[in-house]
């Protein structure tokens, strides 16, 4: 996925393990202020399935956050079937992207960078 999305423009990537490596490098970068999340967070894709913390749950997290709720968070998964689709909606995702549909990540996320 980084080439694929280096290679449609997106260069400065940040990758991370699992959701609560994500979640924890969030709430650091939050607690340096809306300015330094504006600046440094366009958006972000998790999957479902996760060690530690699955996506739904960090999404959850993301969104209640005052300071990160205003990130995209697009879910971009194996697993999502019509109840799970469900579910992305009712924790908040912006939008949701069965894989290995990666013309259609891109698509996606050209819409809310771009």
């Amino acid at each position: 996925m980084q080439d694929t999305l280096s290679e449609a423009g997106y260069g400065s990537l940040q990758f991370f393990e699992n959701g609560k490596s994500a979640w924890e490098f969030l709430e650091l970068l939050a607690e340096e202020g809306m300015e330094e999340v504006r600046k440094s967070i366009d958006l972000i894709i998790t999957d479902i399935e996760m060690p530690q913390m699955d996506g739904h749950h960090l999404t959850v997290k993301i969104k209640e956050n005052q300071l990160l709720s205003h990130i995209p968070v697009l879910i971009f998964s194996s697993l999502i079937t019509n109840d799970l689709f469900h579910k992305g909606e009712r924790v908040g995702a912006n939008a949701q992207v069965s894989k290995p549909e990666i013309v259609k990540l891109v698509e996606t996320i050209d819409q809310f960078v771009k």
